[in-house]
């Protein structure tokens, strides 16, 4: 009996098991939003008797001139911060405040909204700390400031920069002949097509990022590469820039996988490719919303009375990665794997059904 039983465990799991590719998260973070309420208040008092603020109120500047609002913000990391602040203005006359971030500051204007129940924003560019800081809203005249909302924060993710000329190169010339480079010098591609440059790239976590490659094409002919990131590559044009010393820029998103990445660009005709400076890499770059395809080929390599190997042909996605396939026998998750491959432990074979 133990040939009967141990082809039809294998059926069941065979008409049941489905794998299933991983979406690839983004890394993008959401804006923080600091209520006025809830920061710290000098020469001003907590209200909520005008319609449309958010949380549980806002701040009503005394009017007199250094009353202020200063956040504490938190940020995951350093870089540059975009601050809305939203506020309201039911007079006709502007009330100026200087915004400091971490002590410099700059002076912004907030006109009339045209009711204090009308509820406008303006936005302030600054960079930030990793961890704490203060962004302090403080009124410059007589009139106080405008009645305050709220400041949503928005920290861009740290972008690395990798410069080509210390890449892996192939058929290709570090060079310093044309102007405007940064790092110490650009890669010249050779006039084949194959030549490359390859970076690799650390990955803090799994995710989309905007690859951004900086070049010059002094010709009119376009010079376009084959962008492989870990092997997966997308066709992107490099078209000429008007001069040897004018750079521009062409992006690509991709997604990353947690460590270390390969990103070769690789020239795809006789001309070679542009002359390029560096690459640099921002986290959180468009979501992924394509599904990749459904993996085929289901097979089974090997079977034993209580276990089954399984093999199948590899999904396919346009961000170049499959994070992982999972495995079911029904509705029960049996395996999580990156290959395409998995071997089903634990099975119990079916009883055959008994004979009248």
């Amino acid at each position: 009996m133990l040939r009967p039983i141990r082809f039809l465990a294998l059926t069941a799991v065979l008409t049941t098991a489905l794998a299933v590719p991983a979406m690839t998260p983004a890394m993008a973070q959401a804006p923080t939003r600091h209520e006025a309420e809830n920061a710290a208040v000098s020469q001003g008092t907590v209200e909520s008797n005008h319609a449309g603020f958010s949380g549980t109120g806002f701040v009503n500047y005394d009017n007199v001139a250094g009353g202020y609002v200063e956040f504490a913000v938190n940020a995951p990391s350093a870089g540059t911060a975009s601050i809305v602040l939203r506020y309201a203005n039911g007079t006709t006359t502007n009330r100026p405040m200087t915004v400091a971030v971490n002590g410099t500051s700059v002076t912004r204007d907030f006109p009339g909204t045209g009711a204090w129940s009308t509820w406008a924003s303006t936005t302030i560019t600054a960079p930030v700390n990793a961890g704490a800081n203060t962004i302090r809203a403080t009124a410059t005249t007589a009139g106080g400031g405008p009645n305050l909302d709220y400041a949503e924060v928005d920290v861009a993710a740290p972008a690395s920069e990798y410069q080509a000329e210390n890449a892996v190169i192939s058929q290709g010339i570090v060079d310093t002949k044309h102007a405007g480079y940064t790092g110490s010098g650009f890669v010249d591609y050779a006039n084949v097509e194959g030549s490359y440059v390859e970076f690799t790239v650390d990955a803090a976590a799994a995710g989309n990022a905007a690859l951004t490659f900086r070049y010059a094409n002094g010709t009119t002919v376009n010079r376009p590469l084959a962008v492989a990131v870990n092997g997966t590559s997308v066709n992107r044009d490099f078209p000429g820039t008007g001069a040897w010393s004018t750079w521009a820029e062409i992006t690509v998103n991709a997604a990353l996988r947690a460590g270390p990445n390969t990103v070769r660009a690789t020239a795809t005709t006789a001309n070679g490719g542009p002359n390029l400076d560096r690459l640099t890499v921002s986290a959180g770059g468009p979501s992924d919303t394509e599904k990749p395809t459904a993996p085929g080929g289901l097979r089974s390599t090997a079977t034993t009375s209580s276990s089954i190997s399984l093999a199948w042909n590899a999904s396919t996605d346009n961000s170049g990665t499959i994070k992982d396939y999972r495995v079911y026998e029904g509705t029960s998750l049996k395996a999580t794997v990156s290959g395409t491959s998995a071997t089903i432990t634990g099975l119990a074979p079916p009883r055959p059904t008994p004979t009248p």
